[in-house]
């Protein structure tokens, strides 16, 4: 579905940030109607429109971007921010004819304040790119996805993402100090960089999360880290996931706080069993107290420590999936088409809940007929991963048995009181479960959302909002 740009629109758009910043090439346009959800692993029976974009906008001041939005309710045009397009839930995906707001060209360090351990940076610059800066004065970003060589700071904060060092640094959202915005209505939301106020609800949460349906961040001020003096990393294999989740839960029990912990049992890696990757990082003291600690606890769990190059492996390949996208984004996007379908889920449940659910769950995917080719915890034992796979030559329409299958776990996640995601925001392939993941919460959201944007052209289609 598409329709030519308004030439008026066009030369409106041009006056705000210039004609050479107004791109209208059918393939560039195309490039930046989707980001990096597979097509199939969308529902076959809820699959959203997908519209070509009228054209693709090129901000770089937020002084732009309020015209631009100001443009855009005026003409009743719905506008889709975009960063590294490396979003995993369709939460950059055009869903109607619309302007793209590219961000990348605003990806300016305002500031670095070593003594308040702090950067202030326009919402499109990469990760890694900012990183690299901090690396310069003795610093490093929290934030530590997979993504790091693609995302920028407003898509992770509008996603509240957790990265691979999560268990110190916390989530990206739980990084964030202050935040400026547009809003929908054109007005700029600015809030204090403080960590911690009690004047009033935080507004930062308007802005965390939300997959820029409540706002379009511009810049963000965000906490950053000494470099570690230490880092230590181990791999630990458990003859089951049970006896890893049982030491697991010990290590937490001795308030023990690893940097990364990442655990499965992924039929790809190794046969039987499960694998713990673990990384201690800061201070050398704390380092060298806390790893022997956690190598006991593994120890008596049963754990058997594999040799260090395992887990360096592990962590020199972390980057790896982003750097693949970064030089073919459209093999993601037609994940699929060979016949073979994959699907994930990233839930959060309360630590005594996971070993059930694991136990419903393959129940579960054994009733469809999908494969279960890992399960798995990220950064504590409370968030629960399940990486799913269906093929065509094993049973009759994957696609939407597989999807069937992820639509029942997550319900049965929402029953148990977890949540159906904690890392990749909800998009449009999340969007039609969210009245059962907030119940009445729903409808305050779509009343902030329609306060905030009367004409609905912030991101429509996302959030089921």
């Amino acid at each position: 579905m598409s329709r030519p740009l308004h030439a008026n629109l066009q030369e409106k758009l041009s006056k705000i940030v210039g004609p050479q910043h107004v791109r209208v090439e059918l393939s560039h346009r195309d490039e930046l109607s989707w980001d990096a959800l597979s097509e199939g692993r969308l529902h076959p029976l809820r699959k959203p429109e997908n519209a070509i974009p009228l054209c693709v906008v090129e901000a770089g001041s937020t002084s732009e971007v309020q015209q631009i939005v100001r443009l855009a309710n005026d003409d009743r045009v719905p506008i889709v921010p975009y960063g590294g397009g490396s979003g995993l839930m369709g939460g950059a995906l055009s869903t109607l004819p619309n302007i793209v707001l590219d961000l990348r060209g605003m990806n300016r360090i305002r500031e670095i304040d070593i003594e308040a351990r702090s950067a202030r940076a326009q919402a499109g610059i990469v990760l890694e790119a900012l990183d690299k800066k901090l690396n310069e004065v003795g610093f490093i970003l929290g934030h530590d996805p997979w993504t790091v060589p693609v995302a920028t700071v407003g898509g992770a904060i509008s996603t509240n993402s957790v990265g691979y060092r999560a268990g110190v640094y916390g989530s990206m959202g739980e990084q964030v100090l202050g935040l400026e915005a547009v809003l929908p209505n054109g007005e700029i939301l600015c809030t204090r960089a403080i960590a911690k106020s009690s004047a009033g609800i935080n507004l930062n949460s308007l802005l965390i999360g939300g997959e820029g349906c409540f706002g379009i961040i511009t810049e963000a001020t965000i906490r950053i880290f000494p470099e570690p003096a230490a880092r230590v990393l181990h791999a630990i294999e458990f003859e089951s996931f049970e006896s890893g989740f049982k030491a697991i839960q010990e290590l937490f029990h001795e308030r023990l706080r690893p940097a990364l912990l990442d655990f499965g049992d992924d039929e790809n890696k190794h046969e039987g069993g499960a694998i713990l990757y673990l990384v201690f990082e800061g201070n050398g003291g704390v380092v060298e107290a806390e790893a022997p600690l956690a190598l006991a606890i593994c120890g008596r769990g049963g754990g058997k420590q594999l040799p260090t190059r395992e887990a360096e492996e592990f962590w020199r390949g972390r980057h790896a999936i982003a750097r693949q996208f970064m030089k073919n984004r459209r093999q993601r996007r037609e994940r699929g088409r060979d016949g073979f379908f994959r699907d994930w889920i990233h839930v959060a449940l309360p630590a005594s809940k996971v070993l059930p659910f694991r136990t419903a769950a393959r129940d579960i995917i054994k009733r469809h007929g999908v494969r279960l080719q890992e399960s798995g915890l990220w950064v504590q034992p409370e968030l629960f991963s399940m990486r799913l796979g269906a093929d065509e030559g094993d049973i009759l329409n994957p696609q939407l048995a597989l999807e069937e299958t992820i639509e029942e776990l997550l319900g049965l996640v929402q029953k148990l009181g977890g949540s159906m995601e904690y890392t990749h925001g909800v998009g449009v392939k999340l969007a039609p479960l969210m009245g059962a993941e907030h119940g009445y919460g729903l409808e305050v959201m779509r009343k902030i959302k329609e306060t905030l944007d009367p004409n609905a052209i912030m991101n429509p289609g996302k959030m089921g909002l």
